[in-house]
């Protein structure tokens, strides 16, 4: 027997379908997938609390901001942490085989 998919959309993909309800069908349909509303209900509150992105509302109207500058400051940060972990794993491995 083979087992059917359910077309019922999940809670998240409701929610991320709602929230990019002006952009456009593409964007839309990549956000309001399975993977998509997952990543962007993971992302989107990472990168407010990093000062990349700010929503302002002028007469009830969301508008949302990037911060060019802010987004390159924190890329280059993970950056510099991910160089920083990978020398701990290879310090870490090299002591482990002494």
């Amino acid at each position: 027997m083979t087992r059917r998919k359910s077309k019922k959309k999940t809670y998240s993909q409701q929610v991320a379908g709602l929230a990019t309800m002006g952009m456009p069908t593409p964007v839309q349909k990549v956000a309001s997938s399975k993977w998509g509303s997952r990543l962007l209900l993971i992302l989107v509150p990472i990168l407010l609390a990093t000062g990349v992105i700010t929503i302002s509302f002028s007469g009830g109207i969301p508008s949302v901001t990037v911060n060019k500058e802010r987004a390159a400051a924190v890329g280059q940060e993970l950056k510099q942490g991910a160089v920083r972990a990978a020398e701990t794993i290879r310090q870490d491995e090299s002591n482990r085989w002494r």
